[in-house]
């Protein structure tokens, strides 16, 4: 054979995608623009969808804080993480309408346009999600009126587009409860009352991100009238935690589940707190909870504490006591920069 001649690779697509993903996720990530034409080349558009290899096993378990630069330069108390999808983080400055779609994993950020809608509003709930079938990724936030004979005006971003779209007359006589949104399955959820002053939950509402519908939920047959509801995510389904009353040691966790056109909702497991966090027995409902099942362990983060129990016991095992928890995040290489109908990155919106 000729010292100069070329071996093509031959490999399956599907052992390409195997080998990648079995990558530990810190070399892939030095390593992502090497990788990254044998990617998107010879692998289908699901690969960039992938979990990644956990930075820690079941065997490593550890309790670790890592600093990770924010896009926002300067944080205040109205600095949040609205929401997390496919590797990717919405965080924003609420009050000052500044907000970024970001990947930590690979350090890539979106900052998004300033909405053209100048309103002035006494509450402001938000959402991130998204929408399969445009391949696209949105940001809502929600205006209620200071006036409260004035409108609710609901602002639309498409990643896809870079643009805003603006929804008014929107949730007449309907009151979000949760300040973000959680997002299952192509819609985000709210706890919702009737009333702007009255913090009682009556029902779910959920808005769809393909169509920009809202549609009201009714909540299961149990509890008692004076329950606290927080609304929340289990693996890929929408969940409640109803704690009976304030200082309670339990919650019932239930979740719900579509056949066809149907919902019902289905009680999963009851949560044990332990007798030290009792500030997790009166979580109101503005707050929300992500439970995450896994190798028959049970984690569950509320505001302030991540806890893992035993699936099959529900003993608690592990405790780690946190200032803010906002979400489960889950690695992946989607490059918000490159999502859109142009196809092109702006350089000037990356972040290192």
């Amino acid at each position: 054979m000729a010292s100069d001649s070329i071996i093509p690779l031959l490999l399956p697509n599907e052992l390409i995608t195997e080998i990648l993903l079995r990558l530990p996720i810190k070399s892939l990530s030095k390593c992502i623009y090497i990788y990254h034409s044998l990617i998107f080349r010879n692998t289908n558009d699901d690969f960039k969808f992938c979990p990644l290899p956990p930075l820690f096993t079941k065997q490593q378990l550890t309790e670790e804080l890592f600093h990770i630069d924010s896009p926002i330069e300067r944080t205040t108390l109205s600095t949040h993480i609205v929401g997390s999808v496919n590797g990717l983080i919405c965080v924003a400055h609420v009050r000052q309408r500044e907000a970024y779609i970001w990947n930590p994993t690979i350090t890539k950020s979106k900052e998004l346009p300033k909405s053209t809608s100048n309103l002035c509003s006494d509450g402001i709930k938000c959402g991130f999600g998204y929408d399969e079938s445009r391949d696209d990724y949105k940001v809502v936030f929600i205006d209620y009126p200071i006036r409260h004979n004035h409108r609710i005006v609901v602002n639309i971003y498409s990643l896809r587009t870079n643009s805003w779209t603006t929804l008014n007359d929107q949730l007449q006589g309907i009151f979000l409860l949760n300040l973000h949104g959680r997002f299952v399955n192509g819609k985000l959820y709210w706890t919702s009352s009737t009333c702007i002053n009255n913090y009682k939950v009556c029902n779910i509402t959920s808005f769809d991100l393909a169509d920009g519908t809202w549609e009201s939920l009714e909540l299961p047959s149990c509890g008692k009238d004076n329950s606290d509801i927080n609304v929340g995510v289990v693996g890929s389904d929408l969940s409640l935690l109803y704690t009976c009353q304030r200082g309670a040691a339990t919650s019932d966790v239930w979740i719900m589940k579509h056949s066809g056109v149907n919902v019902s909702w289905t009680k999963l497991l009851t949560i044990k707190y332990p007798q030290n966090i009792k500030i997790h027995r009166c979580v109101a409902p503005a707050f929300a909870f992500s439970i995450h099942i896994r190798h028959g362990e049970i984690l569950l983060v509320l505001d302030s504490a991540i806890m893992i129990y035993d699936g099959s016991t529900r003993q608690l095992k592990h405790t780690f006591h946190v200032n803010q928890c906002e979400e489960i995040y889950v690695e992946s290489l989607v490059n918000p920069l490159k999502i859109s109908d142009q196809g092109q990155e702006s350089p000037q919106s990356s972040h290192s």
